[in-house]
């Protein structure tokens, strides 16, 4: 089966093409990530508002700095911190380490993270932890590791290779 990814890639060529796109469309494409009845409108507006402000040329925030190209981007409606990081270190290679709700749910099951944690200060206590060359592995791999196992109803605590280190500790 093809992720939401390779599907949207097949099925679009530019950000002009999605702009263009019925919402039916970007849904089709995007259907195996989930959400996709939410995120496909978004995906919609933001394609057109890239399209309105950038020409749709990505260069245009891809050749800024990390913090600028962050900026510009979280200033476009329904982009917000993660997103715009899942953005710049897929497409621009930026050592990120975007901090998703399975991410979340890992850490703080862990005790590496509490409610207090708002997403800038979790992200910042993995970086200083984790290489820069090896955050999209590990953010790839903690989201995996959360929809698999660490799942927030019916953890497989039984199949967890860190559950001693867990507060949850279900077996």
């Amino acid at each position: 089966m093809k992720t939401a990814t390779e599907r949207f890639g097949e099925k679009f060529n530019g950000i002009e093409d999605v702009a263009k796109a019925s919402v039916k469309e970007i849904e089709e494409a995007i259907k195996p990530a989930g959400l996709y009845r939410m995120k496909a409108p978004r995906i919609k507006n933001i394609a057109r508002e890239l399209v309105e402000k950038y020409d749709g040329k990505l260069d245009k925030i891809l050749n800024l700095s990390y913090d600028e190209a962050r900026k510009k981007l979280t200033s476009i409606k329904g982009i917000g911190p993660k997103t715009a990081d899942v953005f710049l270190m897929a497409i621009n290679g930026e050592q990120v380490l975007p901090i998703d709700v399975h991410i979340f749910r890992i850490m703080k099951r862990l005790g590496i993270a509490d409610e207090k944690d708002t997403y800038e200060r979790l992200r910042a206590k993995l970086e200083t932890e984790i290489l820069p060359n090896q955050r999209t592995k590990s953010h790839l791999i903690l989201i995996e590791f959360g929809r698999q196992v660490c799942r927030t109803q019916n953890p497989k605590c039984e199949y967890c290779p860190i559950k001693g280190y867990c507060e949850v500790k279900k077996t």
